[in-house]
């Protein structure tokens, strides 16, 4: 396979044929693990193309990854996994994995929780759109410490992937087709500038550079919208078939490539040639 950019990237695939992939980490450990949302599985992908290499049941529909500074592996859980006419799940809300162990963390009130990371205060942030197109979502906060949940913003049509830089929060607005930037003051968001508009479909999964371009995945446009610091619309990397898109990550050790989950084919990609583009390290907190 092969993506087309302004950098003339390429694109390779490390996993085929495993399910509806979502939530891409690259764990401070050096693990590439995606979720694999109708198997109920996180699965972790060997670098190097050997495909899967291990799998954890979640019981559920994983939907995103985040990680903490204890290397305890956080989950966007939606419930609900649906293979071959069957239905079996868990409440929704989020999970815990450290080693081989998943812990159901109860959130109360959780619709469908899709994607997360760790916040600029240190909780677990994620979003959580409703199941389907059922109403409004949120965004919401979670404490390990207290066990609280709390509301950051709500009404949101889609609510879909996040990323995070310092303060400054990235949120995808799906059915909008836009991501809205927010500024954390240390107890509330408040708009950071315009939205940044994708050209055709809407953003799902997030992920930032170094040079702090966005990358957002777009399911319906089959391609990856990268914008300029500033909310210009950058390059474009499209893939040379269907792909859909969900989400991605930068990976490896200097962070140098680009993990995209492609639904179509239940693909796990590798887009190396970015011009020399780095991933910004996560914020992991201290958990």
């Amino acid at each position: 396979m092969t993506a087309t950019s302004g950098n003339d990237a390429r694109a390779g695939v490390l996993a085929a044929g495993i399910g509806f992939t979502e939530g891409p980490l690259w764990t401070a450990d050096g693990r590439l693990l995606v979720v694999v949302t109708s198997r109920g599985l996180v699965a972790q992908i060997d670098l190097d193309g050997a495909g899967v290499v291990g799998t954890i049941d979640t019981g559920g529909g994983p939907n995103g990854l985040a990680e903490t500074g204890d290397g305890t592996v956080w989950v966007a859980q939606n419930g609900v996994v649906r293979r071959g006419g069957s239905q079996r799940g868990v409440p929704p809300g989020l999970q815990r994995i450290l080693g081989a162990d998943v812990t159901q963390v109860a959130v109360p009130h959780a619709m469908a929780p899709n994607d997360l990371a760790v916040g600029p205060d240190g909780r677990i942030w994620f979003t959580d759109p409703g199941p389907g197109a059922s109403g409004p979502g949120r965004l919401c906060a979670h404490d390990p410490s207290t066990g609280c949940t709390s509301v950051l913003l709500d009404g949101i049509g889609y609510p879909n992937g996040l990323a995070i830089d310092g303060d400054l929060v990235y949120l995808a607005w799906t059915d909008a087709g836009h991501v809205t930037r927010h500024h954390w003051t240390g107890d509330r968001l408040d708009v950071a500038d315009v939205p940044l508009v994708l050209p055709a479909g809407g953003p799902d999964g997030l992920a930032l550079d170094t040079d702090r371009r966005l990358y957002a995945a777009a399911p319906d446009a089959d391609a990856v919208v990268v914008f300029e610091p500033d909310g210009r619309p950058g390059r474009t990397i499209r893939f040379d078939e269907p792909t859909f898109p969900t989400n991605l990550c930068f990976a490896g050790p200097d962070l140098d490539v680009l993990v995209v989950t492609a639904a179509k084919g239940g693909r796990v990609l590798i887009v190396d040639d970015l011009g020399g583009a780095r991933g910004l390290p996560l914020c992991r907190g201290g958990w």
